[in-house]
């Protein structure tokens, strides 16, 4: 050791190089918001018009399953189905090659594509992150909006604005949302149509033929071989309006504009966005992983401003989201927290120590740790992120405790001589190992039981983990090379003065008198911090005294539970009011603006067109207050309704205008009828028509086929009916908080009457196809230099059941009605299916008129009597919130005792003691109290926030009673025992102790 801090050329080049090669990595490390963290699993979704979840599970679900099941290293099948939509998440086992899978899937898609319908689009596949990183995977998007056609909009963005941005570096990709592509449009004169016994399917199907490029063979010429290509046919409407039809069994030919009409129109879409009243769509940019997003974000700013300033008049393009802006917030507020910290660091350091070489030496030290973390998460491959950013905040205090614990080790009694120096180097420096040591390798082993926690937790804390490590392990290098080498090469000689001998008296004696009194009272002690901490028994559930299994409480805790209100109180002490008055959880996210939310939910069926009408109600209320608004946004669609936000200015915060329109807006909600409305602004709002509570006892049923399951549930609705108290039973019930209204309408054919009027069924359904869908899609095709959809539909945009049942057709000869040969049944239905490797799962919820005790015994007793089919299940009592029922929360405590156990094998190994870990551990409750004063006084929820800082005060508690009891060790080994041991501990240690306390508080309070 000695002969290596007397090389002063070798640790100056050193620190020189790691100066150099930091600063240089400072600038080319890739900054962005998020790591790029994908699970091992992909999610394919599938869309289909307005079909019901049944026949979206059969034809689509089912099929997409059987698909995955070829595929290898599958761990995990579960599908979601809703009305028109599929998604179904495949998870494979760890370490498998998921970019392999997914080609693979795709290529058993492609050749599935060929057997579903020509309406239904591509599947789309995209990889899974974590829930916590999915609000912030989103890079640029802005929004164009003008008063013309959304096909027209959605051209303009395609032809003038996307093609101007390809060629930017990092920018992976560009989706242009909200507005479909348009629609080349056939529509059928329906009489016309069944009169000459037509088909709209191959009418459809022939025009689709002629707008496609179709091979034609090929031809030899010498020893070349051509491929003959034979273009599309139509080139106009008026060319598909010429197309010839031949008329079923008849030489006799039609054209097509005889009895349908073609144009190009607006895609009918089940959607609608638009911005101050005006049709919009989005533009969202992708960036490229790896790619530095300042750098991008400002290069793409600056190429939108310019599209900006040549727009035609009319268009508006705006920045909705820029996730770099709050990074960019973050960084700024860094440098600034940084400047201020060493400011403070400084100041502190040298009240306590009151030389000048003090908060140079350490922040050195910081500075020096910072930047050789920097080389070393490059060369990972890491970028900074707010993953690394978090890791390296957290890691911040650790670098300033490290440098001062080996500073405060070997700064006292430095000799003025250089030699000397490095023998007082050689004899003190091993004293500092043990304290820095044990705060570093503590706070890494809270991180290593990581590796065995879930993969939706690992994959997001594992680059957490691994910044901070290598942080810590470089401060610890640092700390033992460059304070040394300061202290012996860059500090001048100094005499050193004596202090005031009297005072030194004193504080001895007054310091070996507060240590007398607290070893008289060290009884006392522990029960005042037990009297302040409280005894948690509020947190016992009451037990159930009635139940006929009885309880294992004994019959005389039944004085404490009927009293408990008043005695948990008295006993609760600072926990008891910590848990009544602190929100644990992320409360609702602040925000800068005021923003007025109207939320309309539709009932099912109700057509995009209606609910249209009802959000133009009011746009046409807020034009007069327009003024008073940034914008105002409107999202309509038949699953659910509208959402609309009105951002209000700044500026009219206190002005009566968006005042006057949030009230004229609850007075319009609470006057539509037929749907249910929700106004929220300025911390007030109305609510209509969202009904009561939901049923109070739930049933999940499990089982492999769909029709059992079905039929195990109408079984157990029968049986629990026979009560008087269950006052509904619902066995379309989501257990996952979703509408439950959907209504499915099946036609009922009777096979004999349609054989008995000479009627074939196939051609019977052929012939509703445009009454029961009045949209029916072809795919699409490339016309007039773009892709349409190809899309056939009737004249009459709506047909009420009466008017379908009783209209007259025609089928060659016959003429009938479909009254005569089926019927129309409406049923209650599931508004999605979810099925978890190939097993369904069905909700049956019960309304039971009585206590829940009552309730859960009879639910019980039905259960027992229903016999089950084979391969399925009965599950009861499970809550949502159940605690160490699920995965999750068993791994969670799993992972929590393996960290606790970690801390304590290495505080044992490291004291070589079994006694002092225990009183390491038994001095975090002393760092509770503060937490719990702290977030009482300053009314903070106890979020992740406040939990990471929790976890950095009990960091800095564990650090500093390592370093006491080190010392302890380290005078009884001297032979210096008792009281007169602790004063010497707290002589030597208690400046250290207060600089590191210190310096957390100053930084944890900027």
């Amino acid at each position: 050791m000695k002969k290596l801090f007397s090389r002063k050329y070798l640790i100056s080049f050193f620190y020189i190089i790691v100066c150099v090669i930091g600063i240089a990595v400072w600038k080319v490390l890739p900054i962005e918001s998020t790591p790029e963290l994908n699970l091992p699993s992909v999610t394919v979704n599938y869309s289909w018009s307005s079909t019901s979840p049944e026949i979206m599970e059969q034809e689509i679900t089912r099929k997409v399953e059987r698909e995955a099941n070829r595929l290898r290293d599958v761990t995990d099948i579960r599908s979601i189905t809703r009305e028109g939509r599929s998604s179904i998440t495949i998870t494979f086992r760890k370490g498998a090659p998921v970019d392999y899978r997914v080609l693979e899937l795709r290529e058993y898609l492609f050749a599935l594509d060929e057997n579903l319908p020509e309406s239904i689009p591509p599947a789309s596949i995209t990889r899974q992150v974590p829930e916590e990183l999915e609000d912030q995977q989103t890079f640029i998007v802005y929004t164009l909006n003008a008063n013309i056609p959304p096909r027209q909009l959605l051209e303009y963005a395609r032809n003038s604005i996307k093609p101007k941005l390809l060629a930017l570096d990092g920018l992976a990709e560009i989706n242009i949302q909200g507005v479909l592509d348009p629609a080349l449009v056939i529509e059928f004169d329906v009489e016309q149509v069944e009169k000459y016994n037509l088909s709209p399917g191959q009418i459809l199907s022939q025009v689709r033929e002629q707008l496609s490029w179709r091979s034609g063979g090929f031809m030899d010429q010498g020893a070349s071989r051509y491929s003959l290509i034979i273009p599309p046919k139509f080139k106009s409407i008026a060319d598909i309006a010429e197309m010839k039809v031949r008329l079923p069994n008849s030489l006799k030919q039609l054209t097509l504009d005889d009895f349908a009409e073609i144009s190009v129109q607006d895609y009918p879409a089940k959607s609608i966005k638009r911005i101050n009243g005006n049709p919009a769509l989005t533009i969202e940019f992708v960036k490229e992983s790896g790619t530095d997003a300042f750098q991008l974000a400002e290069d793409l700013l600056g190429q939108m401003e310019e599209i900006k300033a040549g727009l035609p008049e009319g268009l508006s393009l705006m920045l909705t989201v820029d996730s770099t802006e709050e990074l960019r917030q973050q960084f700024d507020d860094l440098q600034l927290q940084a400047i201020l910290s060493g400011i403070l660091v400084f100041l502190v350091v040298i009240l306590f120590i009151r030389k000048l070489r003090a908060p140079i030496v350490i922040i050195g030290s910081v500075l020096f740790s910072v930047l050789l973390s920097m080389i070393c998460l490059y060369m990972l491959d890491y970028s900074l992120n707010i993953i690394t950013l978090a890791g390296l905040t957290i890691a911040l205090g650790m670098l300033i405790d490290n440098a001062v614990v080996v500073f405060e080790h070997l700064n006292p009694g430095l000799p003025e001589n250089r030699l000397s120096r490095l023998e007082h180097i050689k004899e003190e420096l091993p004293k500092a190992v043990v304290p820095v040591l044990g705060s570093t390798f503590t706070t890494v082993g809270i991180f290593v039981p990581l590796l065995f926690a879930l993969d939706e937790l690992r994959i997001f804390l594992v680059p957490l983990a691994v910044a901070l490590t290598v942080t810590l392990i470089c401060s610890v290098v640092i700390a033992f090379s460059w304070i040394p080498y300061s202290l012996v090469w860059l500090t001048p000689a100094t005499s050193s003065s004596q202090k005031n001998g009297k005072a030194k008296a004193i504080t001895q004696r007054l310091l070996m008198w507060s240590f007398v009194i607290k070893s008289k009272l060290r009884w006392v002690l522990p029960v005042i911090l037990v009297a302040t901490i409280g005894l948690p028994f509020f947190a016992i559930e009451d037990p159930d005294w009635e139940a006929e299994e009885g309880t294992a409480w004994p019959e005389f805790t039944q004085v404490y539970f009927d009293n408990r209100d008043d005695i948990d109180s008295w006993i609760g002490g600072l926990t008891k009011k910590f848990v009544d008055e602190t929100y644990f959880g992320s409360p609702w996210r602040g925000r800068s603006e005021e923003i007025i939310s109207v939320y309309i939910q539709s009932p099912q069926g109700t057509p995009l067109s209606e609910i249209d009408k009802i959000v133009q109600n009011y746009e046409k209320i807020v034009q007069p207050y327009e003024q008073a608004f940034r914008f105002y946004e409107a999202n309509m669609s038949e699953y659910y309704g509208a959402r609309m936000q009105f951002v209000v200015k700044d500026e009219y915060l206190s002005e009566p205008d968006p005042y006057y329109f949030f009230g004229e807006a609850m007075y319009l909600a609470a006057r539509t009828g037929n749907v249910a409305t929700s106004v929220s602004g300025f911390n007030d709002g109305i609510s209509t028509g969202f009904g009561g509570s939901s049923s109070n006892h739930s049933i999940r049923l499990n089982g492999y086929s769909y029709d059992e399951l079905l039929g195990l549930a109408k079984d157990l609705e029968r049986r629990l009916k026979k009560s008087r108290r269950v006052r509904e039973v619902d066995i379309n019930s989501s257990y996952y908080s979703r509408r439950d209204d959907f209504q499915q309408y099946k036609l009922r054919l009777d096979e004999e009457k349609i054989l008995a009027q000479g009627l074939d069924r196939r051609e019977v359904i052929s012939t509703l196809l445009l009454d029961l869908n009045p949209v029916n899609t072809a795919g699409k095709v490339e016309f007039q230099g773009q892709e349409m959809y190809l899309l056939g539909r009737s004249e009459q945009q709506r047909m009420y059941e009466n008017d379908m049942m009783q209209k007259v057709r025609k089928f060659g000869d016959v003429n009938f009605s479909i009254s005569t040969i089926g019927s129309i049944v409406q049923e209650d239905g599931l508004n999605e299916i979810r099925r978890d490797n190939q097993s369904y799962e069905r909700t049956v919820a019960v309304d039971y008129l009585g206590n829940y005790r009552m309730g859960r015994e009879y639910i019980e007793s039905v259960i027992e009597q229903t016999p089950v089919p084979v391969g399925a299940s009965i599950e009861f009592g499970r809550g949502f919130f159940g605690f160490g029922s699920d995965e999750s929360t068993q791994n969670f405590l799993f992972v929590a005792l393996l960290s606790l156990l970690s801390v304590w094998m290495i505080v044992s190994a490291l004291l070589e003691s079994i006694k002092y870990p225990l009183f390491v551990i038994l001095a975090v409750p002393f760092s509770l109290i503060g937490i719990m004063l702290g977030g009482l006084a300053n009314d903070l929820a106890f979020d992740r926030g406040a939990i990471a800082g929790s976890l950095l005060c009990i960091g800095v508690v564990v650090n500093n009673a390592i370093l006491i009891y080190h010392q302890k060790q380290l005078e009884n080994s001297k032979g210096i025992f008792g009281l007169r041991s602790w004063m010497y501990v707290y002589k030597k240690r208690i400046r250290a102790i207060l600089i590191t306390t210190v310096t957390t508080i100053t930084g944890i309070s900027l």
